[in-house]
């Protein structure tokens, strides 16, 4: 498990007479409102069933891979600098129409920095929430269905979205075959499942 080069030591908050783990995660997303908003909804999700106490801290930049990890390395060490790093470090990123996205992973690796990547998109996990989607598909495809079928706008999730089919989406993507990034993973194909099992952990 790929930690930030300052780990904090281990919290311990309170919640009804029980001591549980504290941790912090930053994730860096390309996605400026979607991602943001699906992370700290499954946050509240899970710290609302009492799994422990999860400090998601989001951040969206809105900018290739590169700059992504480039910020999230400026958080984390700012972040470090005041005594209380985090524990994990993610970016989250689509293989849609990014040249750079190789040279984002062999920076983040480097870094110690942990990569969620989703091919073609991230909407294709959030649509694992609601079903199977095994084929081929486009990225704009995908964000068509999740208009039609499950009430998404262009830049928020539904109210009623299914934080408690996390596990579903988990399972959905893991039958996918796993491959090392080295220009593109196949597609469809979504290693956010990493990500959410950290946040379960």
């Amino acid at each position: 498990m790929s930690r930030s080069k300052s780990r904090a030591p281990q919290r311990i908050a309170k919640s009804k007479g029980r001591r549980v783990e504290y941790r912090k995660i930053l994730i860096a997303t390309e996605g400026t409102n979607t991602e943001p908003q699906y992370f700290e909804g499954l946050s509240a999700h899970l710290n609302a069933k009492a799994v422990r106490v999860l400090n998601v801290k989001t951040v969206g930049v809105g900018a290739d891979p590169v700059r992504i990890v480039a910020e999230a390395e400026r958080q984390r060490d700012r972040e470090a600098r005041s005594g209380d790093g985090y524990d994990e470090v993610w970016c989250v990123l689509d293989v849609d129409r990014h040249a750079t996205l190789e040279t984002a992973c062999i920076k983040a690796k480097k870094l110690g920095i942990d990569m969620a990547i989703s091919s073609p998109c991230f909407e294709l996990w959030l649509l694992w929430h609601y079903e199977e989607c095994a084929g081929w598909r486009e990225g704009k495809a995908l964000q068509q269905r999740l208009k039609d079928k499950h009430k998404f706008t262009d830049k928020n999730l539904p109210k009623s979205f299914p934080y408690d089919s996390y596990a579903d989406a988990v399972a959905r993507a893991e039958k996918c075959k796993t491959a090392t990034i080295v220009h593109s993973p196949p597609n469809p194909h979504s290693t956010v499942s990493r990500l959410v099992r950290k946040m379960q952990a």
